[in-house]
This record gives structure tokens, sequence and C-alpha cells, in this order.
């Protein structure tokens, strides 16, 4: 059996909750699903703030909770560090007295740990400020410091980004990839955002309506279009795999391999041979069904329709298209679909006007 081993049932009011996963000793795992889908539920029991009807919670071989013996081991002596999405850091305290709060129970303070800790997370120069006085990004980097120094089995963060802008995201992402490769240490990633998981996972756990609906490898998991959490609440979008084949310094550029099929992008800022996560909008997707001349847009695919739904109240058909092994979705208005005759197994031209890299 897993060292690290979540299954328990929960009922709290009309929701049921019927989780089953385990987790790697040494990874980063995303847990994702739509807005109210038993997410943070799910940190909250493995932290002990709520107990489950039954189950059993184990990490790093421990049992912290088990119905049939019943075990409840007390969220204080779990050792389970956790981080929400509002930081809960003494405003009274500067940063550095924040950080020690987190190895308040040790009976020897790890120097060497705490050094290594601030270096990581760049917060070396606001160690004496208040915390009162620190940006969002800042605030969130002190509570994972925190959370770090009580020296956890296991690192949850539950929407740690939540309120931060976009550069402020990639550097606390960029950082908490940093502490797993560093520090050796699991870390649960909670997110409603498709690209911070993709961007920071190795594995996703998807979540709807308190159960688990798939789980797996980045890889495996992207492409599953059956899951309503890649349809709802989320602009409709593909995402595919892809490798770097090429830098060209005269046109700023990069060349992504995908199953055959090339693609040019801006240029990427990764080694030739890196695999690549892009991203493309539906309506990004334009169709035709000759080769146009004399436009702007770089890349036009040649590929097959695979499928076709239409949605007439909204006018609008979306049209699922081969590129190698993989399939995207292009979405064109009803009057296109009719105008130009499109059918299953026809060979097309998607116009990919914008692609965006959102992972690895």
């Amino acid at each position: 059996m897993y060292q690290n081993h979540i299954k328990f049932e929960l009922t709290q009011g009309n929701f049921n909750s019927n989780i089953d996963f385990n987790l790697s000793s040494d990874k980063i795992i995303a847990i994702t699903g739509l807005s109210g889908s038993g997410k943070s539920t799910i940190a909250k029991v493995i932290c002990g703030l709520i107990s489950p009807n039954k189950g059993l919670i184990k990490i790093n071989d421990k049992i912290l909770y088990c119905s049939n013996s019943g075990i409840n081991i007390a969220p204080n002596l779990r050792k389970i560090g956790m981080v929400f999405q509002e930081q809960r850091l003494f405003s009274h305290m500067t940063v550095l007295n924040n950080l020690l709060y987190g190895q308040r129970r040790n009976a020897k303070l790890n120097h060497k740990k705490l050094e290594k800790i601030i270096e990581i997370l760049g917060i070396k120069n606001i160690l004496e400020r208040k915390t009162y006085n620190l940006s969002g990004g800042e605030a969130q980097r002190v509570s994972i410091g925190r959370a770090l120094l009580s020296e956890p089995k296991i690192l949850i963060l539950d929407e740690p980004l939540t309120g931060l802008d976009t550069p402020r995201q990639n550097k606390i992402l960029s950082i908490i990839k940093d502490i797993n490769k560093k520090i050796k240490i699991p870390i649960l990633f909670i997110s409603h955002s498709l690209d911070e998981i993709i961007f920071i996972a190795e594995k996703i756990i998807i979540i709807e309506k308190g159960k688990v609906v798939a789980q797996g490898p980045i890889d495996e998991i992207i492409s599953y279009k059956k899951l309503s959490y890649f349809n709802k609440g989320n602009k409709k979008s593909s995402l595919i795999k892809g490798v770097i084949i090429e830098h060209d310094k005269e046109y700023l550029s990069s060349t992504i391999n995908i199953d055959g099929v090339l693609m040019t992008l801006k240029r990427i800022n990764d080694k030739i041979g890196s695999n690549q996560i892009l991203k493309i909008f539906s309506k990004d997707i334009s169709i035709a069904t000759e080769i146009p001349t004399n436009i702007s847009i770089n890349n036009i695919l040649e590929t097959k329709i695979k499928k076709i739904k239409i949605e007439k109240q909204k006018g609008s058909v979306d049209l699922t298209l081969s590129i190698g092994k993989q399939q995207i979705t292009s979405e064109v208005t009803f009057r296109s679909y009719k105008k130009l005759k499109l059918n299953i197994g026809l060979q097309v031209y998607a116009l990919i006007k914008a692609v965006s890299i959102v992972g690895k």
C-alpha cells in the first residue's frame, strides 16, 4: 500500500464526498475542479480540521485517521504544512519571527534549514519588516516558509495564488517547484486554474461533486474532454503537447513538433528538445477548405474533421480536428458551417491565430 493514501466518505448537509487517491512521496500533485466541487474539503480532512464519517488518512506511512481503528490524530500533531488562500500571518510580528513561529515546537532551531528556505523564497531582504507592510506575493512566500519550518511530512497549498497578479503568480509557482526539487517534500496543490496546475504539477486529480472523476499524469489527462470541468467555467480551449525542435534567431521564433505537425511560435525561452504544453482557444481557430494566401497567420495546419457538435441555441458549431495523434477544437458560426459544407472526414485547414505555452 502507498505511503500516502487519502480515502474517506463525508456528508455535509446535502453534499457528499467520496474520495480515494494516493499521493507520490516526492512530487507535486494538483487537485482541481469547479468551485464547490469539494477541493478544499479534502485539504481540511487531511489536516484534521474536519472529521469524515469514515475512511483512512495515511501520510508518510503514518495513520492520521482510521475509522475502523478509532484513530484520529489532533491537527497540531499531524505534521502537515498548510497554506490557505488568505495569508494567516501575525501582523504584529516581523517576517523572521513569523518564520520562527513555525519551529516553535522543535527543541532546537535548524539554522541550516531556515537559511535554505529564506534563500529559496527570496525573502532575505524583508526579514525585519512587519507583515502588514508586505505585498500579497511577499506575504504568501512567508506563509509557505512558516509552513515548511514546522517540519511537515507534506505541504498542502489551497488556492495560494488567489488575488495575486500574473507576475507574482508566476514567481510563486516557480518557487513552489523549487521547493519540491530542493527540499524533496510532496506537495498537494489545490487550484481551480487549469493553467496553474498544468504548469506546476506532474499528476492531476479532478474532483466533481465530491468525487474523483479522473486522475493521472498530465499527458493522460489534458485531452480528456469528456470531463465537464474542461467545459464549464472555462473558455473553450484545447491543450496539446509538443517538443521544441528549432529556434530561429532571425525571425525571433521557435518551432514545435506536434506528432509530426510543425507550429511556429514567438521565441520560447527553453532549450531544443524540451517538452511544451500548448493552449489554443477554440475561437482562435478559423477554418478554410483551401490554403489561403497572403495572410498574416503563421500556423495553417492541414487536418481532418473528426467530430461535429452543433449548438443551435448559440448559433455555433464545435469542430474536433486531428493534429497528429492529438485533437483540437474549433468554434465556428453555424452560417460558416453551412457555407463551407463541412462534414466529418473532410480535409480542412486550421488557421490558428494565437497559441500560449502553459506548461511542460
